[in-house]
């Protein structure tokens, strides 16, 4: 029996097998192109490199020789010069040199002993011992019979690097004598490189034939001054001038793509290159697309059917990195973004920023009502949303305060946006930023603005009262002469004589008023000394309790041990006495005065109502009453010059400036607190000092009489000069008067020594009084001169003593006082 087979099944080429063997094909096909494209962008990459660093270099080469053309044409120019290291004079033709060569720092001329002759410019630091400098010995010694260039170095006294550019001079017969040198600024170089911007691992270095770095940009390891031998690039450069290819840089220890070019003339180099990294960091962007191409191609040839999904899983990548992107921009953001749902009242999303805005986590803040605003804000804001939902697509700005985590006020600026209609969203974005710092800043220049317009109108009434304080000044002269004349004149108990001491005391007291007035004005400067506050205040609150009216009551609070600060006895009696006369009038229905005195340190800047107190220690004066208060508009102008709030001819309005000026020109600072109806506090803050001087009780003593002395008296009021000579005549002087200060040097040089003194005015429309006196004094040296001003200052008593004037007597002028000053300067005289 046989038994048969089955024949073998014919051999099929099936669609399938066709398709996949047509998508291997393309794929092979698909893969060699790609293969191919990589091997030729990697050459053009590499072609496209050498050709940029090639004229890069070039470029930069032919500019630093044409430079250092320029300074050498100037250093020959130096050494054809004869006698160059002994003409100082090369200076100022250097430096018009230098002005048209700004990477020259400066031009040097060094004789041979190493002192330097010439120099155009004073800023660069030179050695003093430039004998021991390389491009000194180098031609000193002659191992440089032409251009010498140094090594760069760094100043020590400016930081920055240079280096030298020399030739040496010559005397007759070769003999040296000397070194003309430019300094050279490498900045220069950087700056011109670096506004190339080679970025991207890009580099261009500036070196000398040895390898010696002069610059590099970048630099990351501080290569400048250091030697890095590359053999690679001076073969090259030695065969044709230029190298361009690949090599390992001993500087970043890898490999790199440069061209260096030799600077003409001159053994310096210029390298351009770039890391192996950056040089291919265009190809592998390019290799990297060609190889997503050619996945995606293949992929799609051999993988038809999956197609869709492919697709589709590229869709959900992209989804993902937009929402990472989304979610990246609001996490990191500055800025709180919160998603808000006014319907149920609450915070659906807080971003984390809101920890560092608010303090809260984003899950506290999830807990939080829908605003943690200010009450006084919270109606706005709602009132905002309020309109906010009425309309899709709104967006509404709103600057409030909210509450931080540990209590604290913030500013914020919130912008919001109503999405409600927005199917992803259905909610209103909040943006919230923190503005406290620029509210902060804004508030600082309002002040500063107001302190800077109160300065001006302190300033310019204060040349004004000045100017009336003057003239004021010599009346005054004239009514004090005439009521002491007529007060020793007088029978003693008459009427007559009890009417000319009432002219005398009003006198004082407006002489008194002419002093608050150059206090004030600053025209009058006092000498300040060590003065225990707590005295002043006790003997001022003396007074003040002797005249308190029915239904006043004084307390005081003093300290336990002395307070000193530096001032004026009589101008800190001004100030007290000014703060408590205003406090008893403000409460002229009764109440309480109360006074305290403490001492007072501010670690850091306090800023007040009035000025801004400096860190250090502090006298506080603080007075509190129980009057009717002030509002802020009352506040902001109280220390305004003639501003008051009282009946007209119950105050001048001077009273809280003179406190102002007196506290301030003493480095202190005031500060205002008031409500209306409740009262107002003055804190008075004094620089405190931990020393005090006694000061010398006053003499009492008879005034001082003449012994038939002559006396010059010069003043251009005539009332002055008849009130004057009344008066010393009756001391027992002679007085010879003149209104006119011509008149009376003339008459002083027909016969100087007919004068035994001189007193004379200071403003006068012809010769002053220091001019006056220093011509007086230029014919006879030892004549006594007394000089009677308005105003007495450091200024005044300098340019004085410069004349020769013994003694200074202020307007207006009391029989005692110049009586004193006559008595001093006569004796001191013999």
């Amino acid at each position: 029996m046989s038994t048969a087979r089955n024949p073998p099944a014919p051999s099929r080429i099936t669609l399938r097998g066709s398709l996949i063997t047509l998508g291997v094909l393309l794929v092979v096909i698909n893969i060699g192109s790609a293969a191919w494209d990589l091997y030729s962008d990697r050459r053009q990459t590499v072609s496209r490199a050498q050709l940029e660093f090639s004229n890069l270099s070039g470029l930069l080469a032919e500019h630093t020789a044409t430079l250092l053309e320029a300074v050498d044409l100037v250093l020959r120019d130096v050494v054809r010069e004869p006698g160059a290291a002994k003409n100082p004079a090369l200076a100022s033709l250097l430096s018009e040199q230098t002005s048209h060569i700004p990477q020259v720092a400066a031009f040097l001329v060094i004789d041979a002993g190493g002192r330097v002759i010439a120099r155009t410019n004073e800023a660069p630091t030179i050695d003093t011992d430039i004998t021991e400098r390389p491009y000194f010995t180098a031609h000193r010694d002659g191992r440089v019979t032409g251009l010498f260039f140094s090594a760069p170095y760094q100043s020590m006294r400016e930081g920055k690097w240079r280096f030298a550019v020399s030739r040496r001079l010559e005397a007759t017969g070769g003999r040296f004598d000397g070194v003309v040198v430019a300094v050279m600024e490498i900045e220069s170089f950087d700056n011109l490189y670096r506004a190339i911007d080679p970025g991207g691992g890009r580099f261009i270095t500036l070196r000398s034939q040895d390898g010696t770095i002069i610059t590099r940009v970048p630099d990351p390891m501080a290569s400048r001054g250091r030697q890095f031998d590359n053999p690679d690039i001076n073969t090259g450069i030695r065969r044709d001038g230029r190298f361009t290819g690949w090599t390992t840089s001993p500087i970043l220890n890898e490999s790199v793509f440069l061209a260096a070019s030799a600077v003409r003339g001159f053994p310096l180099q210029v390298l351009t290159g770039s890391t192996e990294q950056s040089v291919f960091a265009p190809w592998r962007r390019e290799a990297s697309r060609i190889a997503t191409r050619t996945l995606l191609t293949s992929g799609a040839t051999l993988a038809l059917i999956a197609l869709a999904a492919w697709g589709l899983t590229r869709r959900e990548r992209a989804l993902q990195r937009s929402e990472r992107r989304f979610r990246a921009m609001i996490e990191r953001s500055s800025d709180v973004e919160l998603l808000l749902d006014p319907t149920a009242s609450r915070i659906i999303y807080a971003s984390p920023s809101v920890e560092r805005v608010l303090g809260y986590t984003p899950e506290e803040a999830l807990r939080l009502p829908m605003y943690t605003m200010h009450p006084e804000d919270f109606s706005r804001g709602r009132a905002l949303l309020a309109e906010l939902v009425l309309e899709p697509g709104k967006i509404m700005t709103l600057e409030h305060r909210v509450t931080h985590r540990d209590g604290t006020l913030r500013w914020a600026e919130s912008t919001l946006t109503n999405m409600l209609s927005e199917p992803d969203v259905r909610a209103v974005v909040m943006n919230l930023r923190d503005i406290t710092e620029r509210r902060l800043a804004q508030a600082e220049q309002g002040r500063l603005e107001q302190r800077l317009r109160q300065g001006e109108k302190m300033e310019a009434v204060g040349r004004l009262a000045g100017g009336i304080a003057h003239d004021f000044n010599n009346i005054l002269g004239g009514i004090l002469g005439y009521a002491e004349l007529l007060t020793e004149q007088a029978p003693e108990g008459s009427p007559l004589r009890r009417y000319a001491r009432n002219v005398l005391t009003a006198a004082n007291r407006a002489r008194g008023l002419v002093d608050q007035i150059l206090a004030y004005s600053r025209s009058q400067r006092v000498q300040r000394a060590p003065i225990d506050l707590g005295r002043i205040v006790a003997e001022t609150l003396e007074l003040v309790r002797g005249s308190l009216p029915a239904g006043m009551q004084l307390q005081v609070q003093g300290p336990s041990t002395p307070l000193f600060v530096m001032g004026d006895a009589t101008q800190l009696h001004q100030v007290l006495m000014n703060l408590c006369t205003n406090a008893l009038q403000a409460m002229s229905g009764g109440g309480t005065l109360r006074v305290s005195l403490e001492s007072a340190d501010a670690r850091v800047e306090r800023v007040l109502s009035h000025g801004n107190l400096q860190p250090g220690s502090y006298v506080q004066l603080t007075l509190e009453d129980t009057g009717p208060g002030m509002d802020e508009a009352t506040i902001a102008r109280i220390f305004e010059p003639f501003f008051t709030t009282k009946e007209i001819g119950k105050g001048t309005g001077l009273g809280l400036s003179l406190v102002y000026g007196i506290v301030t020109d003493s480095g202190g600072g005031i500060d205002v607190a008031s409500t209306p109806g409740r009262g107002s506090t003055f804190a008075i803050y004094l620089p405190r000092v931990d020393a005090a001087t006694d000061a010398a009780e006053e003499q009492h003593a008879p005034v001082p009489r003449g012994k038939g002395e002559r006396v010059l008296v010069v003043d251009d009021e005539e009332p002055l000069v008849a009130v004057t000579s009344e008066v010393l005549l009756r001391l027992g002087y002679d007085p010879v008067g003149f209104s006119d200060s011509g008149a009376a040097l003339a008459a002083f040089e027909s016969a100087p020594e007919r004068f035994d003194a001189a007193i004379t005015d200071e403003v006068m429309p012809r010769l002053t009084g220091t001019e006056l006196a220093a011509l007086l004094r230029r014919r006879r040296a030892d004549l006594p001169i007394v000089l009677v001003s308005g105003y007495v200052g450091p200024m005044l008593t300098e340019r004085a003593r410069g004349a020769g004037v013994a003694e200074i007597v202020r307007k207006p002028v009391q029989t005692r006082e110049i009586a004193v000053a006559l008595a001093h300067v006569l004796r001191r005289a013999a």
